[in-house]
């Protein structure tokens, strides 16, 4: 088949790439002209090696066609961001998508939403772009297949992650299927499109409202004088229980978001998924409170360090960020800080070149993601560099007993408090 692929971020650019592995002729669309320059010169985006592998070799092969536009095919396969604006789906990027598509599209071709949408959006816009274009929705093969991967490991899940692929009507489901099974080991579930698009937040949701749950248990934890991290390991134990790890709060691109396209739909029948939001949306203020606390004096003349900008530990992605929220909390109260992520190149604000720079002079220094590279970070070192001697360990992944012996004041989320703030004031 001949498929277009619209969107190459880091969904379309991988899905485009194993279609065309899989044998089918790809040609690839983004939007962003600067994009699709460098990906025609062999210059693969982000830090996942087997997608840029698997994308430079379709490239480079003349499987995979990077096009100046949607070109006419037997598929569509729309991988078009889906943001919030004040908590609201933003569905323009899929609109203009659809409707491109649309201007394409020929009776009897496949247009399939892999978009991330709140139930009810795939036929609606799909079908009204067709509208538009002055064709019948009828006469084309439309369907939901949400994309289920996890940064980091892109290429082996969609290969071999189970898909929900939703149709307008049996058919479409199945021809879907087909599609998809040409690259795609794991099993291909059919159900309509609706029931696909509420599969895929729901399961995005689920994640939320069970680390709400965790972040709940942390700080209770603490008003307790317990561990949060040793009841949660305990609890785990239970065959039928698996709660999720507390932080600083939830990032992404999904997680953050997808509940709100339930709770949109329905504000009334949504309370715990509201709830779980605010709960998580709230944890960069109990890291700032806790600066607040372990870092006396005036705001304007302390350094906070901040290791880690992506939202999840050995990513390159900072979308959503806790980080980003703490550090602009940070900022209002007059902090200076600094940011340093080995990983990430795309923030909110300039990064710091290197540890030592994030650390010199620091009067605190926090943990925000969990990143392998930060085990090499020494308690000796940071603290031969930094003003005050304080670590904020909002994953619990430094060893607490290290840094107190470097001579360190920690704190870290939901565990016993190693060091009082009376402790604290007399030191």
């Amino acid at each position: 088949m001949k498929i277009s692929v619209v969107g190459l971020g880091y969904i379309g650019l991988p899905t485009g790439a194993m279609l065309a592995e899989a044998g089918h002729e790809v040609c690839g669309f983004d939007v962003n002209a600067q994009l699709r320059s460098r990906l025609r010169a062999g210059e693969i985006p982000g830090t996942e090696n087997p997608v840029r592998e698997l994308a430079a070799k379709a490239i480079a092969e003349g499987r995979m066609r990077v096009s100046e536009r949607i070109e006419s095919a037997d598929a569509y396969v729309i991988c078009t961001p889906t943001p919030t604006i004040d908590n609201r789906p933003d569905l323009s990027f899929v609109e203009a998508a659809a409707t491109a598509v649309a201007a394409a599209a020929r009776p009897g071709d496949l247009i399939v939403l892999e978009s991330t949408v709140p139930p009810g959006t795939t036929e609606r816009i799909v079908g009204n772009a067709l509208r538009r274009a002055g064709k019948k929705p009828g006469e084309f093969r439309i369907a939901h297949c949400p994309e289920r991967v996890i940064p980091g490991n892109i290429v082996y899940e969609l290969r071999h992650n189970a898909r929900v692929i939703g149709g307008r009507t049996a058919s479409d489901a199945r021809y879907a299927r087909d599609l998809y099974a040409s690259f795609v080991d794991g099993e291909l579930m059919l159900t309509d499109c609706t029931t696909a698009e509420l599969v895929k937040v729901v399961e995005n949701t689920y994640r939320d409202v069970n680390i709400a749950f965790a972040n709940e248990l942390a700080l209770l934890a603490e008003e307790l004088g317990v561990d949060v991290w040793e009841t949660i390991e305990l609890a785990n134990k239970h065959p039928r229980v698996n709660i999720l790890r507390p932080g600083p709060g939830v990032g992404g691109h999904c997680i953050p978001v997808d509940p709100h396209f339930l709770s949109n739909a329905n504000p009334f029948s949504t309370e715990l998924i509201q709830t779980a939001r605010r709960v998580n949306e709230r944890m960069p203020h109990r890291v700032v409170r806790r600066v607040v606390e372990y870092v006396p004096g005036e705001p304007a003349e302390k350094k906070i360090a901040l290791l880690g900008a992506a939202y999840k530990a050995d990513v390159d992605d900072a979308r959503e960020s806790p980080t980003q929220r703490v550090e602009e909390l940070l900022r209002e109260r007059g902090y200076r800080t600094c940011v340093y992520d080995p990983l990430v190149t795309s923030f909110s604000r300039p990064l710091c070149a290197s540890l030592e720079e994030a650390v010199a002079e620091a009067d605190a220094l926090i943990l925000m993601t969990d990143h392998a590279a930060f085990r090499a970070v020494e308690p000796g070192m940071a603290g031969g560099l930094m003003r005050g001697r304080v670590l904020i360990d909002a994953r619990r992944f430094f060893d607490a007993e290290s840094w107190r012996a470097a001579g360190f004041t920690t704190y870290v989320l939901g565990a016993r408090a190693s060091s009082s703030l009376a402790d604290l004031a007399m030191a």
